[in-house]
C-alpha cells in the first residue's frame, strides 16, 4: 500500500500510535488510559482525525481504556481501494479491527457523520452502554452538504475529486479557518493547526472526498427507528453544520433515545466543551 505516513512529534498521543491492517483497510490507531476499564471507542467525523478528541479523552483516561481511530483515508490511516470508504464497508473494516486487536467497546461516540458507525457497530455489537451521538449527521441532505464542511461541498460540486486543487486551497491558511468558522465552533489555536496539517495534505484531502462520495445513509436511516440500542444525542446548540433538528427529531424515533444540548457549542463541541462532552460520556457509562 502507500508508505505509511509519519506522524508529527507534536500530534496528541503520538506515542500511542500504531498501525493495524485488516482485509481492506489500514488503520491509524490510539490505545490509552486505564486498561482493565471500561472501553470507549471514539469516531471521528469527515476531514478530522483521533487528533480531535485528544481533550475529551484527558478527562477520561484515568479510569477508562480508549480507542481512537482515524478513518479510512484520514489522518494517518491509508486511502483504502475504491468502494472501501462506503457506510458499509468502514463499519465491516470497524468490527475486524476491534476483533483483531481485542477492544470490545462499552460505549462507542461518534461525531458527524461518525456518529452513523457508532450507532450501527454498537447495534451489532450489542454494546452495552450503546452509542453517544455528538452533532449526528443523520440528515438527507442535498449533495450530502450536512455531512462535510461547507467549502468542501462547493468545491467538489464544482471539480469532483480535485483534491490537488484543494490541498493547494487549504495551505492557504486563512481558507482552513474559514472552515472550522464555518462549523460555527470557535477551537484553540493548537487544534486549528491540526487541521491545517491535516488539510494541507493531500491524501488526508482525498480521503475526505473519498468518503463523502461513497457515503450513503439511507438504508441506515431507513432502520434507524428499529434499533434499541441506548442513543444519546448530544448536540451543540450552535451547530452550523447540521441543524440541530436533526438529533432532536431522531432522539424521539429512536426506541432507547436522549437528548442533550450543550449551551454555546457549535459542531465542534467536543474540542470547544471535552469537560461537558466527559461527563456525558461518564454518564452514560454509569448507567
Amino acid at each position: 500500500g502507500l508508505m505509511e505516513l509519519s506522524i508529527p512529534s507534536t500530534w496528541p498521543n503520538n506515542k500511542y500510535s500504531r498501525h493495524v491492517k485488516t482485509g481492506f483497510h489500514s488503520w491509524h490507531i490510539q490505545r490509552l488510559g486505564k486498561s482493565g476499564g471500561k472501553k470507549i471507542l471514539f469516531i471521528h467525523g469527515t476531514g478530522s482525525s483521533c487528533h480531535s478528541w485528544s481533550k475529551t479523552a484527558e478527562f477520561l483516561l484515568s479510569q477508562y481504556e480508549i480507542l481512537l481511530i482515524d478513518l479510512p483515508g484520514h489522518g494517518f490511516s491509508d486511502l483504502p481501494a475504491p468502494n472501501k470508504s462506503s457506510l458499509r464497508e468502514i463499519v465491516n473494516g470497524s468490527m475486524d479491527l476491534l476483533g483483531k486487536i481485542d477492544f470490545s467497546p462499552d460505549l462507542i461516540v461518534g461525531h458527524s457523520a461518525g456518529a452513523a458507525i457508532a450507532v450501527i457497530l454498537s447495534e451489532k455489537m450489542k454494546v452495552s452502554n450503546g452509542a453517544m451521538c455528538i452533532n449526528a449527521a443523520f440528515g438527507e441532505f442535498p449533495g450530502l452538504a450536512g455531512v462535510m464542511f461547507p467549502i468542501f461541498a462547493k468545491i467538489i460540486a464544482v471539480v469532483p475529486y480535485s483534491s490537488d486543487i484543494l490541498a493547494s486551497l487549504s495551505k492557504n491558511n486563512e481558507r482552513t479557518e474559514k472552515l472550522i468558522a464555518n462549523t460555527g465552533s470557535k477551537i484553540s489555536k493548537e487544534n486549528l493547526e491540526y487541521y491545517k496539517m491535516l488539510f494541507s495534505n493531500p491524501k488526508h484531502v482525498k480521503g475526505t472526498l473519498k468518503l463523502m462520495a461513497e457515503w450513503d445513509l439511507s438504508e441506515f436511516l431507513a432502520d434507524l427507528k428499529n434499533f434499541n440500542s441506548n442513543i444519546k444525542f448530544l448536540v451543540g446548540e450552535m451547530d452550523k453544520t447540521v441543524p440541530i433538528s436533526v438529533s432532536k427529531k431522531w432522539s424521539k424515533q429512536v426506541p432507547n433515545g436522549h437528548y442533550i444540548e450543550i449551551c454555546g457549542a457549535g459542531h465542534l463541541a467536543h474540542e470547544e466543551q471535552p469537560r461537558d462532552v466527559s461527563q456525558s460520556i461518564k454518564d452514560q457509562l454509569s448507567i
